[in-house]
């Protein structure tokens, strides 16, 4: 099986080519309610289907990963937080895609 490696929550992991958000929520011990966030460049992407493996998703080619919770403390480390919040009060599609705001061009 293949594998890479990414950082997620700060943190050095294999990752294989096929893990899906629930599976590597289950693996990292995260809280449920926990939405995988997945930034590569100035890319940012909300993943909002859990069952689907993050190398058919943009997601799958972030290099670091963030697990926030809704009501959870405000974290200074993921970027494009207004972005996030408006991807999760409408998820329209399998995840939602977006650049960095603060990213320049």
């Amino acid at each position: 099986m293949e594998t890479r490696w990414a950082t997620v929550d700060g943190v050095r992991v294999h990752l294989p080519e096929d893990v899906t958000a629930d599976q590597l929520r289950e693996r990292l011990h995260k809280p449920d309610d926990a939405v995988l966030i997945g930034v590569t460049g100035d890319l940012v992407s909300v993943v909002h289907e859990e069952e689907r493996p993050l190398s058919e998703l943009i997601a799958g080619c972030a290099d670091t990963y963030y697990f926030r919770r809704d009501g959870g403390l405000e974290r200074g480390d993921i970027p494009a937080m207004a972005e996030i919040e408006t991807a999760l009060a409408d998820p329209s599609q399998d995840e939602t895609t977006f650049q960095r705001p603060d990213v320049n061009r």
